[in-house]
C-alpha cells in the first residue's frame, strides 16, 4: 500500500470526491470538466500535488501546443508531494505520451518505491519495457503482476512471452503448463476453443525454438482436433520431420502443402530441401542434382498445369537446349494473354549471361513466327503449331523493347517501342516502358513527358499519376510534381495530404529534387517525414502488446515484434536517411549562405546584379502566392465543413476540424541547424544499428566522422566497409586513401583541438599498417590500380581520383587515366556512373578540358542523354486524339480510344 500521504496533502472528504472525479473525467475524456473540477480542488487546496498533476496531464491531452504548461504544472505537484506514486505515474505518463521513454521508466520506478503493488503502474512499466526490448525488466514486472494477480489469464501469457523473448524456451513452456493445469478442470467453452488453439500452437513453436522437436510433435499430435490453423498445424509439422531428420515424411507433407498452395515459393524450397536439393533455386547444382529438379518440376507440372511456379522455378536451373525449351513453354501463357509483367518475372536470369542470350534468340524466333504466320512455332518435342492471340506479336515486342533496354541498346528498344504505338496507340504500358527506356537513356525530360502521357490516358489511376509525378520530380519539375501528385489528394493539399497517407515515395523522390535545387529546408521537410513515419510505426507497436495477448493471437504477436526489430532496415529510411544525412554534410561544408551571397553579387557587374535582385523578387512573388493560395485552400475547406456541419444535426454538435498549422513549412528552420553534423550523427546511430552491413551506411558514417575529427570512428567505418565490400570494392578504396591521408594529416601537422592523444596515433597506425597490408599508401594504391582498373568504370574512377590525392600535381594524369582507360570497360557503361564521373573530372579533379572530352565520348554511347548532348532525343509519337480531357478505355491494347469529358 502506498504510505500515507505527506501534511497540506489531504483532501477533505468533499475534495476528495472530486478528485476521484478528476481522474474519471480524465478516464472518460471528458478533459473540460477535469479541468473544471481540479481547479474547484485547487482553489481550496492549491498545492494538492496529484491535482497539480493531473491537471497537467490533462493540459496535456487536450493540445500538445500546450506541453510547457503540462510539464510545469506535473512539476510544481511533485514539487508540492515528491513521495505521492500518483505524481511519479503521472510524469511517466507525461513522458510517455512525448516518446521519452527512458524518462518514463524511472518515473514509473519511482512510482512503485511508493506503492510496490501498484498493478497499473507494473502494467504500464511492462508495456515500455517490452516496447524498448528490456526483456529482462519485462520478465521481472510481469513476474510481479502475475504473484499480485494470479488469477488473470493474460498475466500468465504474458509471462510466458516475457521467457520467450528472454530465450528461456523450458520456463516458458512450464509457465504454459501451469495455465494449462489451471484450466484443465473445465472444458474449454466453444467461444475459446480458437484461442485454446492458437495457444497450443504458440506451445509447440516455443517447443521447437528450444530444440526440443519430439515434444513439440506430441503437442500436434496430442491435440490434433483442437488445432485451428491447419495449413500452420502441416507446415510446423513438416519443419518438424525436417528437424528430426526425417526427409521422407516431410516431403509428402510439404507436396500437400504446395498442392493446396501451388504459387507458394516457400513451400516450393522446402519441398527441395526435403529431398535434399538446394533451397535456393538460384544456387549452381550439379548434374545429378539438375536431374532430380528435372523429375520433381516435371512431375509438379504434370499434377498443377496451372502452376505459375511449377513453371517458372525450372528456369532457374536448365541450361542449354532443355532451358530455351522451358522458357519457351513458360512465356507464352504471358504473351497469349498480355500480362505485362513477363520481363520482370524473368530480370533475375539476366544475371547469367548465356541465359540472356537464349532469351534474345528464342523472342526474336517467336516474333519471326507470329510476323509471318500469325502462329507460334511447335513447342520442342512437338510438331503442332499453336494458334496466336491477335496480341501476342505486340506483347512479344514490348518484351524485347524491355529486354534490349536492360542491355543498353537504347535505339533498339525505341524502335520496338514505336512499331507497338503505331499497332495499338492507345496501349498505357507502351508509354510506361517508353519512360523506363528514356530515364535509363538520360533523357529524364523525355521520360517525364512520356510518364505524363501515359496518366492522361486514364487520369483515374493512382499508379500512372505516381509514376508521372516521380518522373517529373527526376527531371527537375518540382512543381509539376506537386500539381500532378496533388490531382489524387484531398481538397489539393498534397502537403497535409500526402503526408497523412504515408506516402514515402513523395517524400523521398521530393528531398532529392529540392535537393538538387539547393533548396536544403525543403529538401530536409521532405526527408525528415519519412523517419517520422518510421517512429510513428514503431510507436504503433504500443497497441498490440495488450491486444495480442487479450486475443491471443501470440504467434502473429511474435512475427511482429521481430519486424518492428528490423524496421529501420526497410529501403524507404535507408534512402531517405542516406539522403538526409548528404544534406547534412552539405550543410557542414557551406556554414553560411550569408558571406557566400555577399562574394556573389560583388562578383556581379551592375547590369547581372539588377537581374539577380529580379530573379529573386520573382521568387520571393511566386512563393507568396504560392502560400495565399494554400491558405485560400485552407480557409475554403475550413468553410465547406462548416457548411455541412450545419446540415447534419448529429455533427453540427461537433466543432469542425482545425487542421495545425506548420510553423516551418518551407523547412528553413531545419536548414538553419546550427550542428548538422550532430543531426546526421543521430540518423548514423539508427543505420549503424540496422543496416550496418551496407556499404553506404560505412560510407556515410566516415564521411560524418571525418568531419568532426573522429578518427577512430572513422576507422571503425573503414574497416567495416573494407569487411562488408572487400578491398576491392572502389567506395572502400576510396575510405581508405582518404583517411590514410587524413590521419598523416593530423600526424604531421596537429592543430590545435585536432592533436589525436599518442595511443590513439598508435592504434591508427597499427590498423593502417594492416589495411596496406605492409605497404606505403603510394604503393597500395599502385597495386590496386593495376588489379582492379579494368574491372569497371566505377573501379578506373577511384583509382584516379585516389591518385590525385595522394599527388595533386598529377590531377591531369589521372584525368587522362580515365579517358585512355574507359574504353577497356565500355560494355559495361551506365549513364550514372557517366555522369558521377563527369562530376568527378570537373569538381576534385579541376580538369574542365577533360570533363569536356568525357561528355563527348559518353554523347556518342548515350544518344539520347540531355546531360551529355541528347543528339537523338525525339518528340514522343502520341496520337492527336490523346489528351488530358480524357482516359483511355482499354482492354490489353485491343480497342478504340473512348474520351470522357471532365
Amino acid at each position: 500500500m502506498a504510505d500515507k500521504p505527506p501534511p497540506g496533502q489531504e483532501l477533505a472528504p468533499k475534495d476528495a470526491s472530486l478528485f476521484r472525479s478528476v481522474i474519471k473525467f480524465y478516464e472518460g475524456k471528458h478533459y473540460k470538466k477535469g479541468i473544471k473540477a481540479a481547479d474547484q480542488v485547487l482553489k481550496k487546496n492549491p498545492e494538492h500535488g496529484e491535482t497539480l498533476a493531473m491537471k497537467g496531464l490533462i493540459v496535456n491531452m487536450m493540445s500538445d501546443e500546450r506541453k510547457d504548461e503540462a510539464f510545469e504544472l506535473v512539476r510544481r505537484g511533485l514539487k508540492h508531494n515528491l513521495k505521492s506514486h500518483v505524481c511519479w505515474h503521472v510524469m511517466g505518463l507525461l513522458y510517455r505520451s512525448h516518446t521519452e521513454y527512458d524518462e518514463a521508466v524511472k518515473c514509473y520506478k519511482n512510482a512503485l518505491r511508493m506503492d510496490k503493488d501498484n498493478q497499473q503502474v507494473l502494467r504500464d512499466l511492462a508495456g515500455l519495457q517490452i516496447q524498448l526490448r528490456d526483456i529482462p525488466g519485462f520478465v521481472d514486472t510481469r513476474q510481479q503482476l502475475l504473484d499480485l494477480r494470479p488469477g488473470n489469464r493474460n498475466n500468465w501469457i504474458s509471462f510466458a512471452v516475457a521467457h520467450h523473448l528472454n530465450k528461456s524456451h523450458e520456463l516458458a513452456v512450464q509457465v504454459l503448463d501451469a495455465y494449462d493445469q489451471m484450466q484443465k478442470e473445465d472444458e474449454t467453452p466453444v467461444s475459446e476453443r480458437y484461442e485454446r488453439g492458437e495457444l497450443l500452437l504458440y506451445k509447440a513453436t516455443i517447443l521447437r525454438e528450444g530444440r526440443s522437436f519430439i515434444k513439440a510433435l506430441k503437442v500436434l499430435t496430442d491435440n490434433q482436433d483442437k488445432l485451428p490453423d491447419a495449413l500452420g498445424v502441416k507446415e510446423l509439422r513438416a519443419q518438424l520431420m525436417m528437424d528430426l531428420d526425417e526427409p521422407s515424411q516431410a516431403e509428402e507433407l510439404y507436396r500437400e502443402l504446395v498442392a493446396q498452395q501451388p504459387d507458394n515459393y516457400r513451400f516450393h524450397a522446402a519441398l527441395r530441401a526435403s529431398q535434399g536439393l538446394p533451397a535456393d533455386s538460384h544456387v549452381a547444382v550439379s548434374p545429378d542434382q539438375r536431374e532430380q529438379l528435372r523429375q520433381l518440376y516435371a512431375g509438379l507440372q504434370a499434377d498443377h498445369p496451372k502452376c505459375s511456379a511449377a513453371f517458372r522455378i525450372p528456369l532457374d536451373f536448365e541450361e542449354g537446349d532443355a532451358f530455351v525449351a522451358a522458357a519457351d513453354a513458360y512465356v507464352r501463357r504471358f504473351l497469349q494473354k498480355g500480362i505485362p509483367s513477363l520481363f520482370t518475372d524473368l530480370k533475375s536470369l539476366y544475371a547469367d549471361s548465356a541465359k540472356a542470350a537464349a532469351l534474345e534468340q528464342l523472342f526474336e524466333r517467336l516474333l519471326a513466327a507470329l510476323s509471318a504466320d500469325k502462329a507460334f512455332p511447335p513447342l520442342a518435342g512437338s510438331s503442332d503449331r499453336e494458334e496466336a492471340s491477335p496480341q501476342a506479336e505486340l506483347w512479344t515486342k514490348v518484351y524485347l523493347a524491355q529486354h534490349f533496354d536492360h542491355l543498353g541498346d537504347t535505339g533498339r528498344a525505341l524502335e520496338l517501342l514505336g512499331e507497338c504505338m503505331q499497332h495499338t496507340p492507345t496501349l498505357v504500358e507502351l508509354y510506361t516502358f517508353k519512360a523506363k527506356v528514356l530515364k535509363h537513356a538520360g533523357d529524364l525530360e523525355g521520360a517525364a513527358a512520356a510518364a505524363d502521357r501515359a496518366r492522361s490516358m486514364d487520369l483515374n489511376d493512382r499508379f500512372l499519376n505516381s509514376t508521372a509525378a516521380k518522373a517529373k520530380f527526376r527531371a527537375g519539375d518540382v512543381e509539376g510534381a506537386e500539381a500532378t501528385a496533388a490531382m489524387f489528394t484531398k481538397d489539393g493539399d498534397q502537403v497535409d495530404s500526402l503526408f497523412d497517407m504515408q506516402c514515402m515515395w513523395y517524400e523521398i523522390e521530393g528531398g532529392r529534387a529540392w535537393f538538387r535545387r539547393q533548396d536544403y529546408g525543403r529538401a530536409l521537410k521532405n526527408l525528415l517525414a519519412v523517419a517520422k513515419h518510421f517512429a510513428e510505426f514503431q510507436e504503433d507497436q504500443f497497441d498490440f502488446h495488450s491486444y495480442c495477448i487479450r486475443k491471443m493471437t501470440l504467434r502473429a504477436y511474435l512475427d511482429l515484434l521481430r519486424m518492428e526489430d528490423s524496421l529501420y532496415a526497410a529501403s524507404s529510411f535507408l534512402k531517405a536517411a542516406w539522403a538526409t544525412i548528404e544534406v547534412y554534410i552539405h550543410l557542414a561544408d557551406n556554414p553560411s549562405n550569408t558571406d557566400q551571397e555577399s562574394d556573389k553579387l560583388a562578383a556581379m557587374s551592375t547590369e547581372e546584379r539588377k537581374k539577380y535582385k529580379q530573379r529573386q523578387q520573382k521568387e520571393a512573388k511566386r512563393k507568396a502566392k504560392e502560400e495565399e493560395s494554400k491558405a485560400a485552400a485552407r480557409k475554403a475547406a475550413a468553410a465547406a465543413a462548416t457548411d455541412f456541419a450545419a446540415k447534419d444535426t448529429k455533427a453540427a454538435k461537433k466543432p469542425p476540424v482545425k487542421k495545425k498549422e506548420d510553423p516551418d513549412p518551407d523547412g528553413k528552420q531545419l536548414a538553419a541547424t546550427e550542428d548538422p553534423l550532430g543531426e546526421a550523427t543521430k540518423l548514423l546511430d539508427k543505420l549503424k544499428q540496422h543496416a550496418a552491413s551496407s556499404i553506404e551506411t560505412q560510407r556515410w558514417a566516415f564521411e560524418v566522422y571525418l568531419r568532426k575529427g573522429r578518427l577512430l570512428l572513422a576507422l571503425s567505418a573503414v574497416k567495416r566497409a573494407l569487411a562488408v565490400a572487400g578491398a576491392s570494392h572502389p567506395a572502400a578504396h576510396n575510405l581508405v586513401v582518404r583517411f590514410a591521408l587524413a590521419a598523416q594529416r593530423v600526424q604531421q601537422q596537429p592543430t590545435a583541438g585536432q592533436a589525436a592523444p599518442e595511443v590513439v596515433q598508435e592504434v591508427i597506425s597499427s590498423e593502417l599498417e594492416a589495411i596496406l597490408e605492409g605497404d606505403t599508401l603510394a604503393a597500395y594504391q599502385a597495386r590496386w590500380l593495376q588489379q582492379h582498373s579494368r574491372t569497371s568504370l566505377l573501379h578506373l574512377a577511384a583509382a584516379a581520383e585516389a591518385g590525385a590525392l595522394l599527388d595533386p600535381s598529377k590531377a591531369t594524369a589521372s584525368a587522362q587515366l580515365i579517358l585512355d582507360g574507359a574504353e577497356s570497360v565500355s560494355d559495361s557503361l551506365r549513364h550514372a556512373d557517366c555522369l558521377m564521373v563527369r562530376d568527378l573530372l570537373a569538381g576534385p579533379l579541376q580538369q574542365p578540358e577533360a570533363a569536356a572530352t568525357w561528355a563527348q565520348q559518353c554523347a556518342q554511347k548515350f544518344q539520347w542523354s540531355a546531360a551529355f548532348g541528347g543528339a537523338k532525343r525525339v518528340p514522343l509519337d502520341v496520337p492527336a486524339s490523346a489528351d488530358d480531357k480524357g482516359a483511355a478505355v482499354l482492354t490489353n491494347g485491343i480497342g478504340s480510344l473512348k474520351l470522357e469529358k471532365k
